[in-house]
């Protein structure tokens, strides 16, 4: 119904199941954990799975979250790696639900891809320097002045 109506659909999955294929078959954005696409595939590779999964399923764009390792994720023309912000982590509890709403929100602004998955790890560490799942979900200008202040885990390898 969502795709008929012209909406993105974006996914945000952990575990593998029953049915799984038939769901993910239907999503533009499969961003996922860590070790979900591994799994799903069979590939031990996460480069490799994000590209096999890309290709068994159609969607526009898979990409696994890393925690303080970023994102990485792959479009089929190349992969974007975004390293994660470094800040005073207080509680991760959260932080995949922001980083995702992170990405939706740069997904509807029509922002590149880089700069979609560079706000969504912003948001998630931003998340993280408060208590709760939703203690430090901070507005546009406390993320994008995270951004412009705040280093990074590593810098961001140049994309494939």
């Amino acid at each position: 119904w969502a795709r008929s109506a012209g909406v993105p659909v974006i996914a945000d999955l952990d575990e593998t199941y029953a049915g799984v294929d038939e769901l993910i078959a239907n999503v533009d954005y499969l961003v996922v954990s860590r070790d979900f696409p591994t799994r799903l595939t069979g590939e031990r590779n996460l480069e490799q799975a994000l590209r096999t999964a890309k290709k068994r399923f159609g969607c526009a764009l898979t990409a696994a979250t890393l925690g303080e390792d970023g994102v990485l994720a792959w479009d089929g023309k190349q992969f974007y790696w975004s390293a994660a912000y470094r800040v005073p982590v207080v509680d991760t509890t959260g932080a995949g639900d922001i980083f995702h709403a992170g990405f939706i929100y740069g997904l509807l602004q029509d922002w590149p891809l880089d700069r979609q998955l560079d706000y969504a790890c912003a948001a998630a560490a931003l998340n993280c320097t408060c208590s709760g799942a939703r203690g430090g979900i901070g507005s546009v200008a406390a993320i994008e002045k995270l951004m412009a202040a705040t280093p990074r885990y590593a810098v961001a390898r140049a994309a494939d």
